[in-house]
């Protein structure tokens, strides 16, 4: 059964669930690969990020009422 959980973790936009990338950097003196492990700064390396629920507005519009004057 599927709930709809609106707090539920969703894919991160930035990394596209890939979280952690690794980088080759070349080679030491020894001849063995440098390799570099990144995480993503919006995640943190968890390749989610927590759903936020809407806000909701009491007219029922989806932007203040001052954005909507703004935008006229």
């Amino acid at each position: 059964m599927h709930h709809n959980d609106p707090f539920a973790a969703r894919v991160c936009p930035h990394c596209d669930g890939f979280a952690t990338a690794a980088i080759s950097c070349g080679f030491n003196g020894h001849g063995e690969r440098i390799i570099a492990f990144m995480d993503c700064p919006a995640c943190g390396g968890w390749g989610s990020v927590p759903r936020m629920p809407r806000h909701r507005f009491p007219s029922g519009a989806t932007r203040p009422a001052a954005a909507i004057s703004q935008a006229r």
